[in-house]
């Protein structure tokens, strides 16, 4: 019996690429980054198209696609997952940019992962606290009850909207500094997302 080398290489590569190296992000990180960039751009676009357009034809369509809490609770999954991730790749990420370009971008992706955890998590303590019927796509995880805690609803009721825009801000910067790595900087910063 013989071993294939070249075979046995070819499936080492292809295994390696899932995990994140050095050099660029691995396929599970890819894929978390552009479910959760998809994710939240479903999200704003219902919260906008309801903001701008009332109830109609299109916003209740989009709303039947991602109702707003459903879909908070699962970009609070994603970026728990993705967390997860990062952390058991962290010895293999490739490393920030230098100097103060590195600061800048750990500080932002910081922000994005907080971000990402309190703003569900905060409408999450709302809809308890108010005794609303907690559902995700369909299936009740809560059912409605008779409680109005105004502790559990506040830090939602003050924080929701405010750093929802903070977070959409945070997401026009990162696409304007990847397009400006891209066709300004011009190295290698958007390829290791992108692959």
């Amino acid at each position: 019996m013989t071993l294939n080398i070249d075979a046995l290489s070819t499936v080492k590569g292809n295994a390696q690429r899932w995990r994140d190296s050095t050099a660029s992000f691995g396929y599970v990180s890819r894929t978390l980054h552009w479910v959760t960039a998809a994710l939240v751009t479903l999200q704003f676009t219902v919260v906008l198209a309801w903001k701008g357009l009332g109830e109609n034809a299109l916003t209740l369509m989009l709303a039947s696609i991602g109702p707003h809490g459903s879909l908070g609770i699962l970009i609070l999954l994603v970026t728990l997952v993705r967390i997860g991730w990062a952390w058991h790749n962290r010895q293999h990420r490739p490393p920030p940019p230098p100097g103060i370009s590195g600061i800048l971008s750990r500080s932002a992706h910081c922000a994005f992962y907080t971000l990402l955890i309190v703003l569900p998590a905060i409408a999450l303590l709302r809809q308890y606290g108010r005794g609303g019927v907690l559902q995700f796509y369909g299936m009740q995880i809560l059912p409605e009850a008779e409680r109005d805690i105004a502790w559990m609803m506040a830090p939602a009721g003050f924080l929701h909207s405010p750093l929802s825009w903070l977070l959409l801000a945070l997401i026009i910067g990162h696409v304007i500094m990847a397009l400006a790595h891209r066709f300004w900087v011009k190295d290698k910063i958007v390829a290791r997302m992108m692959g």
